[in-house]
């Protein structure tokens, strides 16, 4: 395994390197905010009760102030018993909720209707959501600072927020998942990175816990766990170190794998609630199911017209690029990386909605540019420092890729990702953008 080493110039030390931190997701924050709203200044009053997967997200914090039966929500499966089934579980709405909380205030205050829905609750969620990624872009750039020079750490983040469909997951629809997800993943990234320089059983513990909730979120993340697991390790002696770090202090870890279990409480009352059972699968009651695993849509799930992850994100492809480059090169975290990205295309191209409608781009790899950012942050090293007549070309790449994610995110409409949407649409579209 190869490049292990962290920078030389303690950036934990440097006031300069925490400023630029907090500066840079200040920035993104600011930028996701204020895009957000021009994006929804019209719709403010139904942004958060759009049918779809974000209101499945979000209406159990309406069903915390009596707006609706826990056994009755509005988007959710009807079961044979009459009662109504949310699809989508809780580990979004309990990072909302302190928004929700100040919603619920600024409602009361504004004297706005106080239903979870009035305006009041969705400029709240839409400034905590910023406020997360702003958070995400400061972990990323303190993570990534460890081991690559000060100019790439910075550009990083930045480009993943502006060049990729996680703009659009933050500003255009934020009660959606993956921009809560990403936020969970970047600290998580964080914490390894610290805990690698020197282990902590507190970062231990939190690094239980945001698993816990990464998986709360979206089941799929389990593969998530690769991550704090293999990254960095070698070999099968790295992964034995990699478990002693619960053996630390035992009751710090007792107490984060008791906080991680503790999120799932709720979400366990409500299952049961509705079906007499502790644990289930949710989409089984909607019939919805992996029917194409000896046959997955891999093609697709990357190149094909209808949400292709790298036709609408092409940034994505060049970073994909330098994630095999990275593994075939043996660098250090690079075939993990690329285990985790395998596991997860897969997963979604055996899906039977493959292409995940209702999504700008292949949305089910957003949160994991938190990890991504390790092969773009690499690959760009590489490119500065050691293949210097490639600067520009990529530069350029780069560039086209932020304008082109920037335009599609301004004109995009429900009907790009729908059956019956042709190269032909889509090429006219393109003509209309350029």
């Amino acid at each position: 395994m190869r490049d292990t080493r962290w920078t030389m110039d303690s950036p934990d030390a440097s006031r300069r390197t925490q400023w630029t931190g907090f500066l840079a997701g200040a920035l993104i924050a600011l930028v996701a905010f204020t895009s957000g709203i021009a994006f929804n200044h019209r719709d403010l009053y139904r942004m958060l009760r759009v049918e779809g997967d974000g209101w499945g997200y979000y209406q159990y914090l309406p069903g915390l102030i009596g707006t609706h039966h826990w056994e009755h929500l509005p988007w959710a499966c009807i079961l044979p018993n009459a009662s109504g089934l949310d699809l989508f579980t809780s580990g979004v709405a309990l990072l909302q909720l302190p928004w929700f909380l100040l919603g619920h205030a600024a409602a009361w205050a504004s004297g706005s209707p106080m239903d979870g829905y009035s305006a009041p609750y969705a400029l709240c969620i839409l400034l905590g959501v910023s406020v997360y990624t702003g958070i995400a872009t400061g972990m990323l750039f303190h993570a990534l600072r460890r081991r690559f020079t000060l100019p790439i750490s910075l550009a990083v983040p930045l480009l993943l927020f502006i060049g990729t469909n996680l703009y659009y997951y933050t500003t255009r629809q934020p009660s959606m998942s993956h921009a809560y997800a990403y936020f969970l993943f970047a600290v998580l990234h964080y914490l390894l990175v610290r805990n690698v320089e020197r282990a902590s059983p507190w970062r231990t513990a939190g690094i239980l816990v945001l698993c816990s909730w990464a998986l709360l979120i979206r089941q799929l993340h389990a593969v998530v766990v690769l991550f704090p697991l293999f990254y960095l390790t070698d070999g099968l002696q790295g992964l034995k170190e990699r478990l002693r770090w619960s053996t630390q202090q035992r009751v710090v870890t007792l107490l984060g794998a008791g906080v991680a279990l503790l999120l799932w409480l709720p979400q366990l009352a409500y299952w049961h609630l509705i079906t007499d059972r502790w644990f289930i699968f949710p989409y089984g009651y909607k019939g919805e199911h992996f029917e194409y695993l000896l046959h997955p849509h891999l093609a697709d799930v990357l190149f094909g017209v209808l949400n292709g992850w790298w036709v609408y994100t092409p940034m994505m492809a060049v970073v994909c690029g330098f994630l095999v480059w990275m593994a075939v090169r043996r660098i250090a975290g690079g075939r993990v990386l690329l285990a985790i990205v395998i596991l997860v295309w897969y997963t979604y191209a055996a899906w039977w909605c493959w292409w995940l409608g209702g999504a700008f781009g292949h949305r089910g790899f957003v949160e994991y540019y938190a990890l991504l950012s390790i092969p773009l942050a690499w690959g760009l090293q590489e490119v500065t420092m050691r293949h210097r007549r490639w600067r520009i070309p990529v530069a350029l790449v780069l560039t086209v890729c932020m304008i082109a994610n920037l335009r599609m995110t301004e004109h995009y409409i429900p009907s790009w990702s729908e059956p019956g949407w042709s190269w032909a649409a889509l090429h006219h579209e393109w003509r209309a953008l350029f």
